[in-house]
């Protein structure tokens, strides 16, 4: 006999290559399905022991007739009392193809009203024998489904999580990574588990357990031409593989989501394999070494949003997740699955196969990947010689940036600093402060006043371009060139142009994203990087809250260091959009690590949670519609005893602020237990201007 066994489109090829592994006659593969011969037997092993079908069918009659009389010419074409047996009911599913119009719950109707009078009609798949039919323009086809119910239900999973991963769909990206095969690697990691699915699918297969050793009800077993000999002996043999043993392999799970792990322990438990899996509650990047053996394979579904704004951040994860198995496991494969070539290209792995399918509504990609080797970031430092001749009006700018170089070679070097400032105006005639990120360079130059005649102003600017680029021995396209002038209002935030330059660079442990080009502000403040890394020390299990957060750069060295939850509050959108890609990066979500947009004095007379660690600096002002202006001189008082009512005993606040002629409220000394941070906080490359913020740990006195 002939049989038709479907699949989601796109898979069709790897399930040909499972059904010839069983030991099946493959004869045709089409996109969504594939055609084999052979006897009852061989369509009951499909049913039982296919990973990656969905249905098996053997078909029944194809007439070529038109839609409005096919449903009653497939019902005329049978003998149904000699396909049907035990008196079962029959459930009915017709189908329209394309460019048909009508409803088919008419067209089922209709079928249904044609079949003989005695035969009772089923809404339930199960306990019934099930009819498929398609209409097509010119054509009609009528099956009967030896399945039941989709293969894809094995019995095992009773809830799924918010993006649940259909079981056979998960043994497809098993199945691409070669995990069915005797030399498998032995460790398999799911950093974004959900439910368990892949991991589950993949304990059974490695234990050569059948999918439908679980199941119950099957198509098949009210088909009279099937002996109930037969399906029982068949289903026995699979029920019996529950008995056979999974490898000993390193199967873990990790996930951010608590109730995903507990429905995914759940899922195991049922499965019959919760022994041989580790799930855990942890993000992707708090990956470590020793979570990675020498040879495994990571397969996974990441997360990927349908907002756009979503996807932003998925590419971000993306890129986040190649670098991290680039370093950790470069001698990995990785199967992802995703919906967006351009999202999952941002992986920067090496591609090695890809097969593109249907999953409901979305075109999606099972890729193989493995990780490109990281080159070591290229960090610009003074060269020992001028890379070309300059005007002389612009050697003293180089003589000093040869000096300020020569001075911080060493402490870059000690500290493994990769963005920090080179020169920060100390020359009157070359106002402008000239930043390093990585292998780029940012010349921010301060805007003269009216006074100095306008030609004059730009003559310097490209003298000053042009030193930078003969003492850092760099390529015009490397340096970035941006006007600051005093901002008012909404203006410090205003964007430049609309292109979306974003690059990660590398602080300490972590990862953050750098604008050089679209706004004024790089996204990075240089000069608070030795309290970032303090507080990515001091985080390990405690919460953390970042006020007036910015880019939540403060957020994600928490996160790193082991933050147990952060909560990241801002007023603008933007902002915490950028947060959010910088946790992303990380491999950190926003189900631990939450974003606020809200007015930070507002937020916290609402707030309930407490706190163990607090990073707030405020702007020197701040204007608000729903509210009075904020003013750090006259308000920070009162913002300070706001967050204090949230900071747990023995928690520290590191409040910071780049107001000038900033003084402390009297009260705050008075009350609390006040320790000058300032001089330890001004790092090496800003010390010539040591008035560039303020800083203060202020904690609540210990009662004697």
């Amino acid at each position: 006999m002939e049989f038709v066994a479907t699949s989601m489109p796109g898979i069709a090829p790897l399930l040909a290559d499972e059904l010839s592994a069983l030991g099946i006659t493959v004869t045709e593969t089409g996109k969504a399905h594939v055609e084999f011969s052979g006897g009852t037997a061989d369509a009951l092993r499909v049913c039982l022991w296919s990973r990656l079908a969905e249905r098996v069918l053997l078909p029944l009659a194809t007439l070529g007739v038109t839609p409005d009389i096919a449903p009653e010419k497939l019902a005329a074409s049978q003998d149904w009392l000699s396909l049907v047996g035990n008196g079962a009911p029959i459930h009915v599913n017709v189908e329209h193809g394309a460019g048909v119009r009508g409803d088919n719950r008419i067209s089922a109707k209709r079928f249904i009203q044609a079949l003989p009078p005695q035969f009772a009609i089923s809404r339930d798949l199960r306990g019934s024998c099930c009819i498929r039919a398609r209409l097509d323009q010119n054509e009609a086809h009528l099956w009967l489904d030896l399945a039941g119910d989709p293969l894809h239900r094995r019995g095992y999973r009773l809830a799924g999580g918010r993006a649940p991963l259909r079981e056979t769909l998960a043994a497809a990206m098993l199945w691409a990574a070669g995990w069915h095969k005797a030399d498998r690697p032995g460790a398999m990691l799911d950093p974004f588990c959900g439910s368990g699915t892949l991991l589950i699918e993949a304990a059974w297969m490695a234990a050569g357990r059948a999918p439908g050793q679980q199941r119950r009800h099957y198509g098949f077993q009210h088909w009279r031409g099937c002996r109930r000999q037969l399906w029982q002996a068949a289903m026995d043999e699979a029920a019996a593989s529950a008995d056979r043993p999974v490898p000993a392999l390193s199967l873990k799970g990790f996930d951010a989501d608590l109730k995903a792990i507990q429905l995914a322990q759940q899922n195991a438990e049922r499965a019959g394999v919760r022994s041989a899996i580790h799930f855990e509650r942890r993000e992707l990047g708090a990956l470590r070494p020793r979570d990675v053996a020498e040879a495994g394979v990571m397969v996974t579904n990441p997360p990927w949003g349908e907002r756009l704004d979503e996807q932003d951040q998925a590419g971000w994860l993306h890129l986040g997740l190649g670098r991290m198995m680039a370093r950790l496991a470069p001698g990995w494969q990785v199967i992802l699955l995703g919906a967006d070539a351009q999202v999952m290209d941002r992986s920067g792995m090496n591609l090695e196969s890809q097969w593109r399918l249907k999953n409901g509504p979305f075109n999606n990609f099972i890729r193989l990947y493995t990780p490109r080797p990281q080159q070591p970031a290229q960090v610009v430092q003074v060269a020992d010689s001028v890379a070309f001749d300059v005007p002389e009006q612009a050697m003293p700018l180089v003589n000093r940036l040869k000096k300020n170089g020569k001075h911080l070679r060493r402490w870059l070097e000690r500290e493994d600093i990769q963005c920090y400032r080179l020169y920060d105006r100390d020359l009157p005639e070359f106002n402008v402060a000239v930043d390093i990120y990585g292998d780029q360079v940012l010349v921010q130059e301060f805007k003269a006043p009216k006074t100095v005649d306008p030609e004059k102003a730009r003559e310097r600017r490209d003298l000053a371009v042009t030193a930078v680029r003969a003492a850092l021995g760099v390529h015009r396209e490397q340096v970035h060139l941006r006007t600051r002038e005093r901002q008012k209002g909404k203006q410090q935030y205003q964007k430049l142009d609309g292109q979306g330059h974003y690059r990660p660079v590398r602080e300490g442990q972590s990862q953050l994203l750098v604008n050089l080009q679209d706004y004024l502000d790089t996204g990075l403040f240089l000069d608070h990087r030795p309290i970032r890394l303090r507080i990515a020390e001091q985080a390990s299990g405690k919460r953390f809250l970042n006020l007036f957060a910015y880019t939540g750069s403060a957020t994600v060295h928490a996160a790193v260091g082991g933050a147990k939850r952060t909560v990241t509050v801002d007023a603008s959108k933007k902002y915490l959009e950028w947060a959010a890609s910088n946790l992303a990066l990380n491999g950190f979500s926003t189900d631990q690590h939450a974003l606020e947009r809200a007015d930070t004095m507002r937020w916290l007379d609402e707030c309930k949670e407490q706190f163990d660690l607090v990073f707030c600096d405020p702007p020197t002002f701040s204007n608000n519609k729903s509210r009075s202006d904020f003013v750090v001189e006259e308000h920070h008082g009162d913002l300070i005893r706001k967050i204090m009512r949230r900071l747990e005993p023995g928690g520290v606040l590191y409040f910071s602020c780049n107001y000038r002629r900033f003084k402390l409220d009297e009260s705050i000394t008075k009350w609390y237990d006040v320790e000058d941070l300032t001089r330890w906080s001004i790092p090496e490359d800003f010390r010539r201007n040591d008035k560039i913020h303020v800083l203060y740990a202020i904690r609540h006195v210990e009662e004697p």
